[in-house]
């Protein structure tokens, strides 16, 4: 781990990018060691008049402490010295953590430039954005890419699996090595997705983020291989019908959000297109009667699954099979025509009675 940078390298690097971003009339004036003794020095933004912005800087490397925990120790860092606002810095803050850090109105600055900075008084916002992923998680010990198949089975269950889990309990339940699980791993804390416990078990997982993480190198048209465009000329009511006569089949996207949704709800959307996996493809276009057309007009895409194991079982006729909930997700945001709307509606509804579904 050669490349993880020192305390001081963290602050110095994240201090000059907020520096950068400051109005020329302003300055930026650091202090090691002032301030208060728990604390790792004293920032002050001064302007070009009587302005002063104090903060005291608490510095951590990133995936070295749980979302939860962090907040917890800058809200009372604040608390104990008199409201001194404080100024997170970090080699990386990833996108759960800058939302976590935001919603409790604490500041933050990070190597590659994400920035937050506000005060009431003198009244200071100011941001800056930076690195979409950490530049600094070791090679070989993490996962860049989440478009690979042992990322997809344990993105999969960390959405569903109960927490607490351990590295190795995780890794059987998705059917993938311990050392993948660990590599993935390392990538969404050091991301703030996950929290994880001192012997390196998962203990929380912000699986909104996880899902939008995952589809930042996931797509059904990419990932999953062959895929077919077809029009249901008969209409897509006939074709989802159709589909329940089929064995091996199985539904995503829209036509599986509304069979995930409570009995009570509706989709916010109609059906416009009905997404389906099977390992022929072909064959199952020609069951359904269905005519080939180019994705701009199609209204029936199928696609045989990255991971077969999703048809398992393979279910019997008059059985309408859903795909997993989690690749549902990932499909409705990838999908041509994808409904953000859809997906953030299905997600509410889980987050009535699943708080890890909040974020």
């Amino acid at each position: 781990m050669g490349n993880t940078p020192s305390r001081e390298t963290l602050i110095d690097e994240a201090l000059d990018r907020l520096a950068a971003q400051l109005p020329a009339s302003w300055r930026l004036d650091y202090r090691p060691g002032a301030g208060d003794s728990r604390a790792d020095g004293l920032v002050e933004l001064v302007g070009p008049g009587s302005e002063r912005l104090s903060f005291l800087v608490e510095a951590k490397r990133s995936g070295s402490i749980s979302a939860s925990l962090l907040i917890r120790a800058l809200r009372d860092l604040q608390r104990t010295t008199g409201g001194v606002p404080v100024l997170f810095v970090s080699d990386y803050i990833g996108p759960a953590l800058r939302d976590a850090l935001a919603a409790e109105e604490l500041s933050f600055a990070d190597s590659t430039g994400w920035i937050r900075v506000v005060s009431a008084e003198p009244l200071v916002l100011l941001t800056g954005q930076g690195a979409a992923r950490s530049p600094r998680v070791p090679a070989g010990s993490a996962v860049t890419r989440f478009n690979g198949l042992a990322a997809s089975r344990i993105i999969r269950s960390l959405a569903t699996t109960e927490l607490p889990v351990r590295v190795r309990r995780l890794a059987g339940i998705a059917g993938v090595s311990p050392g993948s699980v660990s590599k993935l791993l390392a990538t969404l804390a050091s991301e703030g997705i996950v929290d994880r416990s001192d012997d390196g078990g998962v203990v929380a997982v912000r699986r909104r983020r996880l899902l939008r993480r995952w589809v930042a190198d996931y797509a059904f048209a990419k990932t999953n291989h062959p895929v077919r465009y077809l029009i249901a000329a008969r209409g897509l009511d006939r074709a989802l019908t159709r589909v329940g006569e089929l064995a091996g089949v199985a539904l995503t996207g829209s036509a599986a959000a509304r069979r995930l949704l409570p009995e009570s709800a509706t989709s916010v959307v109609p059906l416009r297109l009905l997404a389906l996996y099977t390992l022929e493809p072909a064959q199952v276009a020609a069951d359904l009667g269905l005519i080939d057309a180019e994705p701009a007009t199609a209204n029936v895409i199928i696609a045989r699954p990255q991971d077969p194991d999703i048809l398992t079982p393979v279910g019997d006729p008059g059985v309408l099979v859903t795909a997993p909930l989690p690749l549902v997700f990932a499909d409705l945001l990838t999908l041509p025509g994808r409904s953000d709307a859809e997906a953030e509606q299905l997600m509410d509804a889980l987050a009535a009675s699943d708080p890890l579904w909040k974020a």
